[in-house]
């Protein structure tokens, strides 16, 4: 028994380097998991800088120089960074709170919609029925209460943190683009001399990842672009707060565009009820939908990321049940990670 474990280990761990590679892939998920809240300015920053080499690689291409368009590609980041927190975070925050105050105006006349029910439908529920239903919906009208007073109250808290962070996300931006090779090189220095397996599952990762970050930015604007016209050609409120939540709802593979759904349709009911605006409005959400499904995400990731349905699904379930919102929001890059191991790595279990 001793003997097949062994020959076991030596099969999946067949050289120096997918040793190390296992230890560094272990110690990666501690910090994460421990310190993970910690990190996320430098992981965002990574992010952002990762993005942005993209955009800095387009400008050289087309003959500039490295110095003016590193230049040019950080003017952009700020610029856009500007323009979204002075402009946009601002209306959609005010929007978030003009929402929270309607909510008890939401709730009188849903409860007296509710109450109306007996005497419209007597044979379908009682008064009794009504009654039970409504105290079950008190209850937890007053969990959700609690729950939000106490998240207002960190929120509160956080608000040095959050700040903190806003100043340090482009000065880290900054120094991971301009000293990207020295940090690379430092990285590089504690891998082992041969490293085949980690240039394979960087080549790989590097080509779908790229296409997908970029992919998923044009995505991003397209549909929350479009979604505000729609919104704002029926007049319908709270447009910069659901045309965010539609436009960033494609982060979330299958499930975003569902989550959102709730909301759009939720306040399309109460500003026309049922009547034919409300149903023209769902009509023309769905079908920007149905083109980002069937159209828009075709073109933009037709060689982005080689994962079926299924196994998207699962690590949007199976990572956001371990990292929370940010196992969600990174499901599709961590899976195409591990998808990029499996082929890299010299012995397979099935061999």
């Amino acid at each position: 028994m001793l003997e097949e474990i062994n020959n076991l280990f030596k099969k999946i761990f067949s050289n120096e380097e997918t040793l190390v590679f296992t230890l560094l892939l272990i110690l990666a998920f501690l910090v994460l998991f421990f310190l993970g809240s910690i990190l996320t300015p430098f992981l965002i920053s990574i992010i952002f800088a990762y993005l942005l080499i993209g955009m800095q690689t387009r400008f050289e291409s087309f003959g500039i120089n490295g110095s003016i368009a590193l230049f040019l590609t950080y003017s952009i980041f700020l610029l856009l960074g500007i323009a979204l927190m002075v402009w946009l975070a601002p209306l959609v925050y005010q929007q978030l709170q003009a929402i929270v105050l309607e909510v008890p105006k939401w709730l009188n006349s849903f409860v007296s919609f509710v109450q109306g029910i007996p005497a419209k439908y007597p044979d379908l529920v009682s008064s009794d029925q009504i009654t039970a239903f409504l105290q079950s919906v008190s209850g937890q009208v007053s969990t959700l209460s609690q729950n939000f007073v106490t998240a207002s109250i960190a929120g509160i808290q956080n608000t040095a943190t959050v700040a903190i962070n806003l100043i340090l996300l482009p000065i880290l931006v900054y120094f991971f683009l301009c000293d990207r090779e020295s940090i690379i090189s430092g990285v590089l220095s504690i891998l082992p001399k041969d490293r085949k397996m980690l240039n394979n599952i960087w080549i790989e990762m590097d080509d779908q990842l790229s296409n997908y970050a970029r992919g998923k930015a044009i995505e991003i604007a397209i549909v929350g672009s479009i979604a505000a016209i729609i919104f704002m050609y029926f007049n319908l409120e709270y447009v910069a707060l659901l045309s965010v939540l539609v436009g960033f709802s494609v982060l979330i593979p299958y499930l975003g565009a569902f989550i959102v759904t709730i909301p759009v349709a939720a306040v399309g009911l109460l500003q026309f009820g049922l009547t034919f605006e409300f149903w023209l409005l769902m009509g023309s959400y769905l079908a920007l939908q149905v083109l980002d499904g069937n159209l828009l995400v075709p073109i933009l990731f037709s060689d982005a990321v080689k994962l079926h349905p299924v196994a998207i699904i699962l690590a949007v379930f199976v990572f956001g049940s371990l990292f929370g919102f940010w196992g969600v929001f990174f499901a599709i890059p961590i899976a195409t990670f591990v998808k990029a191991i499996w082929n890299a790595w010299p012995e397979k279990l099935s061999d």
